[in-house]
């Protein structure tokens, strides 16, 4: 099967539309899954059907060493002076320590907060690469699995300087805010609290779940491939998958746990499964067979087990777009990304109650991402939260700044 053409692709993808099948909402603004990386793995040739191993739109464009400082003028003021209280939309046990007085206070059903500016965009690969070069560091994003691939050396990449970085800790981001204050003096920088980050995307706006609104806004038109999104959810990969990528097949040789179709009932031939077996998405922007992980149906073919996905994600990071690539996504204040894209580091604790930390305490996570689905990208929701050292292939951040 032919290779669509990448550098069409990547032009599209950058503009915020995939392949020309998507319509990405106009005009200006006024949880969750299992993040961890999978085994790195090269697809190949298995049943009737040709596989194409590789079809990202980034493969084969080479790496990018494009380093940008930030200024200022990339942050907004959300509250200009003195404070606010702000009541969250979803109460639980989080408690947060001030990252700037160092007071901990009780904010499992609202918060106050003092005025202070914030991120207008997630921060970037091209961010992150000037951080390393101003710190000499080597320590690149990456995980056991993406050493030397997602970012390879010191370049990630191209066409992706403007996505955001993903594989980086909270401990790890707290040292690219203490860089920072180094290039813009008289401000403390850092990463913003769950009440911070909640305000700044949804405001006094009492009744929104995101920036936009109460609902998604998501439609997909299966006949003509189109999807329109306010935002970057996993209805936007399986988009560009379903009509775009040239996939027919996708394969699980690198998988010792899928062994049947998403059937449960029908064996899989040669460790391969027809696209159109495994992966779909409804009018409303729901994707069906993106991941299966229950003890009832984890021998399911799903397309987050895939090789093909392991390498989306090892080698170039997943399916992000441009941090500025949805318009209609923006806040209230200015914020872009605040649903979708990347879920985003706060310093606000909560107690896990599910999964591996069930039990203790993680840093919440914020605003859905390219990963997660449309209802996981509620900016009012809050997800389980992770470890504070741990690096994740959907979690980015942004930075929040107070005077001195």
């Amino acid at each position: 099967m032919p290779q669509p053409n990448r550098r069409q692709l990547l032009l599209s993808l950058l503009a915020g539309f995939g392949a020309g099948q998507l319509t990405a909402c106009g005009g200006g603004g006024s949880a969750s899954g299992d993040d961890s990386s999978s085994t790195s793995s090269t697809g190949g040739t298995g049943g009737t059907a040709s596989i194409v191993a590789d079809p990202w739109v980034w493969a084969g464009l080479g790496t990018s060493t494009t380093a940008t400082v930030p200024t200022l003028s990339d942050f907004v003021s959300v509250i200009a002076a003195g404070s606010v209280t702000y009541s969250f939309h979803a109460s639980t046990t989080s408690s947060t320590t001030d990252p700037v007085t160092g007071v901990t206070t009780d904010t499992g059903t609202s918060a106050t907060l003092a005025a202070y500016l914030m991120g207008q965009y997630l921060v970037t690969n091209a961010n992150w690469k000037a951080f390393c070069n101003a710190t000499g560091s080597t320590n690149y994003p990456s995980t056991a699995n993406t050493v030397g691939q997602y970012w390879n050396g010191g370049a990630y990449p191209a066409g992706k300087e403007r996505h955001p970085v993903f594989f980086v800790s909270y401990t790890k981001a707290l040292a690219y805010c203490a860089w920072l204050e180094t290039q813009i003096p008289g401000y403390h920088f850092y990463v913003p609290t769950e009440g911070e980050w909640e305000y700044a995307a949804l405001g006094s706006n009492s009744g929104y779940s995101y920036p936009w609104g109460a609902a998604a806004g998501l439609s997909y038109n299966a006949a003509t491939g189109a999807l329109t999104t306010p935002f970057n959810c996993n209805a936007l990969c399986t988009q560009w998958v379903l009509n775009s990528s040239g996939l027919a097949t996708l394969s699980y040789y690198n998988d010792s746990v899928v062994t049947t179709l998403s059937d449960g009932s029908t064996a899989l031939s040669d460790d391969t499964a027809a696209l159109s077996r495994v992966l779909s998405m409804g009018s409303s922007g729901s994707v069906s067979g993106w991941q299966y992980d229950s003890d009832t149906n984890k021998t399911w073919a799903d397309f987050a087990n895939s090789d093909q996905f392991r390498n989306l994600v090892n080698l170039y990071g997943g399916y992000s777009t441009a941090v500025d690539a949805f318009p209609a996504g923006r806040s209230w204040c200015g914020c872009w990304d605040m649903a979708g894209n990347a879920y985003e580091w706060t310093s606000t604790l909560n107690l896990a109650a599910n999964g591996l930390e069930a039990g203790s305490l993680v840093n919440c996570v914020k605003g859905g991402s390219w990963y997660a689905t449309a209802g996981s990208g509620k900016s009012s929701g809050r997800s389980e939260g992770r470890s504070a050292a741990g690096a994740f292939h959907s979690v980015g951040f942004r930075v929040a700044a107070r005077p001195y």
